[in-house]
């Protein structure tokens, strides 16, 4: 619990402490060494952020609807697999498919302990 507390103060004073860097910065003018030391790496986020403006560019109603079904569908056929798989492996254990069958109305119905409701369904 304490680790906890310790690492978000120690977060806080990081931001405070970045806040501050760059208002000196700001105010007069020279950079800092932080600056100085991300200088480096600014034309690969340049050229990250100039690329996903191009990406998104290219989205608009009727290809963010393509894009969407096409993820629906891969989404849906990967639950369906499941969802054939499990029921498999209960149609494969007796005592599942008997609760199953159950629940279908196909169970096992004795005639002293039904009602006749129960009794016709299974007749049929």
């Amino acid at each position: 619990m304490y680790s906890l507390i310790i690492a978000f103060y120690l977060s806080f004073l990081g931001i405070i402490v970045m806040v501050l860097l760059k208002r000196y910065e700001v105010n007069s003018g020279k950079a800092t060494v932080v600056s100085r030391l991300g200088q480096g790496s600014d034309h690969l986020f340049h050229s990250i952020f100039s690329a996903m403006k191009q990406g998104t560019s290219y989205v608009n109603k009727h290809s963010f609807i393509a894009i969407a079904q096409w993820i629906a569908f891969h989404v849906l056929l990967r639950v369906r697999n499941i969802y054939v798989e499990l029921k498999d492996r209960a149609l494969s254990n007796p005592h599942s498919r008997k609760v199953i069958d159950a629940v279908r109305g196909r169970g096992e119905i004795t005639p002293h302990s039904a009602s006749f409701y129960l009794r016709r369904i299974s007749d049929k």
